[in-house]
């Protein structure tokens, strides 16, 4: 890295990243960055040690440990100095990822980053998300610290009530994730990285993410033919176009998709002048009393996306009084009231059912402790759920047909000897 002097545009600092106008300002200043105060960009120009090792931590972190986490953790010192000098050097490629499939609610692929690319992820994203979190609208709620689908949930309700006898237009993406195109989107990062100074080592380490088909290092299939094969062809990230497509799963993606759609966003609310608006990765919905304004910003939005973005929407586009209610991330959304989706409620009632069968005879529950875990798990998961809507007596005749919920769910604890073997509960009541 070596310091240019170009008469009045001076102390600009030249580096190994053949990207041509970084700057943007219709000048040849390939390879070129301004340097810029440090209270603009809190970054160091190399990444230190201690950086790497919160990252590790973090990346462990409510994580059960896989086999490829292990074998990193068994020289955890010696693989973070590897990194360490990687990225200083801006040699750091992402290693090959694992596939495994995902079947509910439908199939879909996930992609599971090697772990020392994890680490990598959570040192970037912080510093990427300090960036662009300030310039983010309020209304983007997905991936994000203090938003959430709860908390989409219960603002889209505040929007309802605020025009109960309106209409509401909701939009979708057509299978996004393979759709982004990463030329696009590097473009977006890299013009506000370079114009706050970034490092040279946030700047390859991000485009290393980016320059390259996430597929382009290989990967393994943890999956059988049946499942793969449940998968559409489209929906597969080896069959993304050209230029396109990130991995579901990855850290970086899901910072990457907010980054991706805030276009969207600031076109939404600031040109379309939308007061309603809110987004949940690529599922949004405007609220508005003018069933043809909605009309007319459908046509605009599919307009803007296919001409910045390269994306178009899904043919099933709802534009529906708010009366009907909102289906959104598991709930229905109505002005007076929201309540857990049906195919939600259907879908915790098979997994208590085909539990009860297999374990639950009068009131005995006779099962092993990985067995009573696993279904506890399952029924906190439903009921963290079902318990944002106003669901007290949905939960009141589940209890009631399933007496045993609360015995399996209580506090207990079995010692290391039970495990593998079958334990038998008392549920003190008669189904």
């Amino acid at each position: 890295m070596t310091l240019q002097v170009n008469g009045n545009a001076a102390a600009r600092w030249v580096v190994n990243f053949n990207n041509g106008n970084v700057n943007d300002n219709h000048m040849n200043n390939n390879a070129c960055v301004r340097a810029v105060r440090a209270s603009e960009y809190q970054c160091n120009a190399a990444v230190s040690l201690k950086q790497l090792h919160d990252a590790w931590l973090k990346a462990r972190k409510g994580k059960k440990p896989s086999v490829n986490q292990l074998q990193f953790d068994n020289n955890w010192s010696g693989n973070l100095l590897q990194l360490q000098q990687s990225i200083n050097d801006c040699t750091w490629q992402p290693l090959p990822s694992t596939c495994f499939i995902a079947l509910k609610p439908k199939a879909r692929e996930i992609h599971a980053p090697d772990f020392s690319d994890r680490v990598v992820h959570h040192w970037l994203v912080p510093q990427l998300e300090a960036l662009w979190e300030p310039a983010f609208i309020f209304d983007s709620y997905a991936n994000r610290k203090g938003k959430g689908s709860h908390a989409a949930v219960a603002r889209l309700q505040q929007f309802i009530r605020q025009v109960p006898k309106a209409y509401y237009l909701q939009l979708d993406i057509h299978n996004f994730f393979n759709s982004i195109h990463r030329p696009t989107l590097w473009a977006m990062l890299k013009r506000k990285l370079i114009k706050v100074g970034a490092s040279i080592q946030v700047l390859h380490a991000t485009h290393a993410l980016l320059k390259q088909h996430p597929l382009q290092q290989g990967a393994s299939y943890r999956c059988n033919d049946a499942e793969r094969a449940a998968v559409p062809m489209h929906k597969r990230l080896e069959n993304s176009a050209s230029g396109c497509g990130l991995p579901i799963g990855n850290l970086s993606s899901q910072f990457f998709a907010n980054v991706y759609l805030d276009a969207l966003d600031q076109f939404v609310k600031h040109t379309l002048k939308a007061k309603c608006y809110i987004r949940y990765v690529d599922d949004f919905i405007i609220v508005h009393s003018d069933k043809a304004q909605l009309q007319q910003w459908q046509c605009d939005i599919e307009q803007f996306i296919a001409t910045r973005l390269q994306l178009k929407l899904k043919q099933d586009i709802r534009l529906s009084p708010l009366t009907d209610g909102v289906d959104f991330l598991g709930y229905v959304v109505r002005p007076t009231h929201t309540s857990a989706r049906r195919r939600v409620v259907s879908h915790f009632k098979v997994a208590l059912a085909g539990w009860e069968s297999q374990h639950v005879t009068g009131q005995t529950v006779t099962a092993t402790p990985e067995s009573i875990r696993h279904i506890r798990s399952v029924i906190a998961s439903y009921l963290g759920h079902i318990k944002q809507a106003d669901s007290h007596r949905l939960i009141s005749k589940i209890n009631q047909r399933y007496p045993w919920v609360s015995a399996v769910t209580a506090n207990l604890k079995f010692h290391h000897q039970l495990e593998n073997t079958l334990v038998t509960i008392n549920t003190g009541t008669t189904k």
